[in-house]
């Protein structure tokens, strides 16, 4: 497992992740009800999760309402590109005998929360995640940050029943 480990890792990384790392239903014991794998794949061992960098040349012009378009689409273009590299690997690994799901980068969340779609619950943290398999960390405004792109991060992560190392 370790070298599928690695392989799994190096494999988004070359689809234009800046930052992966793995995730397990051991390490992830004790958090919240969107950081059960299990609910999206049940039989679920680990996650390999992993981040894509916004353009941040185009956050400035954002904030100060010169141009919403461009960074609206970059965003947009980033979560696409996230859940596409999430079904690539599910396919990757389910190839290899590892039955897999991609989770969603946006937009997909938990119907039967108290008040449904409204509590705007994912079906699997991909914060949570991140931070877990320590590929970044919570800031004070709960998003995760990373030394180099700050918040400017879109993620994205792939469930698994392969047990894979956990980083």
């Amino acid at each position: 497992m370790k070298e599928l480990s690695r392989t799994v890792m190096d494999y988004v990384m070359s689809l234009g992740a800046c930052a992966a790392g793995i995730a397990t239903v051991k390490t992830l014991e004790g958090g919240p009800p969107s950081a059960d794998l299990r609910y999206v794949l049940p039989l679920a061992q680990s996650a390999v999760v992993f981040a894509l960098p916004l353009d941040q040349s185009l956050i400035l012009p954002f904030l100060q309402k010169k141009d919403r378009l461009s960074h609206e689409r970059n965003n947009i273009a980033t979560n696409t590109m996230a859940s596409g590299i999430g079904h690539e690997l599910a396919n990757f690994l389910t190839q290899r005998g590892y039955l897999s799901v991609p989770v969603a980068s946006n937009q997909v969340y938990r119907k039967e929360s108290p008040h449904g779609l409204l509590d705007l619950m994912p079906n699997v943290s991909l914060r949570y995640l991140a931070v877990r398999s320590g590929i970044g960390w919570f800031g004070l405004s709960g998003n995760v940050i990373r030394k180099n792109e700050g918040a400017a991060l879109i993620f994205g992560a792939t469930a698994t029943e392969a047990e894979l190392i956990p980083t």
